[in-house]
């Protein structure tokens, strides 16, 4: 992925989610975006809550989503299948969903929107 290419995602999902930081930790690593006030619905919590997409394959392939460990529903569950990993020097969760990719107009704010569809449904 070229300079100006990363920097167009970072920008979209800016736009679209308030916030958005490019924390790639080395050239010719796949992008990593961390989103530290992502939006997330009542009943979930903490609200917003951070996510880190990394953006191996793109556009190809999703972006692999993660968010934070402390991210529970109001019953103090996980997202569905969780399992940590540990990234860029933190623990950060990824959960079983699935959905068909690419999806909508196949951007990275599009599958940002497919990955938070589990938490409103």
């Amino acid at each position: 992925m070229t300079a100006p290419e990363r920097e167009a995602i970072v920008a979209e999902l800016a736009e679209a989610f308030g916030e958005a930081v490019d924390v790639t930790p080395a050239d010719g690593q796949p992008l990593h975006v961390l989103l530290p006030v992502l939006p997330m619905p009542v009943s979930w919590s903490p609200a917003p809550a951070r996510a880190l997409l990394r953006f191996s394959g793109w556009p190809q392939v999703r972006p692999d989503f993660f968010v934070e460990p402390a991210l529970h529903d109001g019953s103090g569950n996980a997202p569905t299948n969780p399992s940590d990993q540990y990234i860029l020097g933190q623990t950060w969760r990824t959960f079983s969903f699935q959905f068909p990719w690419p999806a909508g107009d196949g951007s990275a704010s599009q599958a940002v929107m497919q990955w938070l569809n589990r938490f409103w449904t």
